[in-house]
């Protein structure tokens, strides 16, 4: 596992991929996952190649993760799983660092809110948004 910059070259995957998705279909651009947008912005590639492209805002006291998963067709959600779980605590030693509180996410998936409550616990906080803090 590796975090890569996401730059111009990955437009035409991230067209691809945004396309495929139904929470962000016609709803961004693709540069706006680009490196250097918001608090740390990168791609998440394993042995295969790219999982998912991250960007994370600060958010007051918290790190807000937002991502683009690939459509299922190309990236097994074991790979995604894989992924995250390598993530997710270098992400935490990094909002520490921040002096940041904890991480924020917004889904309306069911597999991937169970999954981050089971795996991390991430716990609801309401408008569909799931919170866990640092150390908790």
């Amino acid at each position: 596992m590796k975090f890569t910059p996401s730059t111009e070259q990955d437009v035409p995957q991230l067209q691809e991929w945004i396309q495929h998705d139904a929470y962000h279909k016609d709803c961004l651009n693709p540069s706006w996952w680009f490196t250097g947008q918001g608090l740390l912005s990168y791609c998440i590639q394993d042995d295969k190649g790219p999982t998912m492209y991250v960007r994370i805002d600060k958010e007051n006291d918290l790190m807000r993760l937002h991502t683009q998963f690939a459509p299922d067709s190309e990236v097994s959600k074991r790979r995604v799983i894989k992924s995250l779980v390598w993530a997710v605590p270098l992400m935490e030693h990094l909002g520490k660092q921040e002096n940041l509180k904890g991480f924020i996410f917004k889904s309306t998936s069911p597999l991937l809110i169970d999954f981050m409550r089971r795996k991390f616990g991430f716990q609801p906080v309401g408008n569909d948004d799931y919170v866990l803090k640092f150390g908790v």
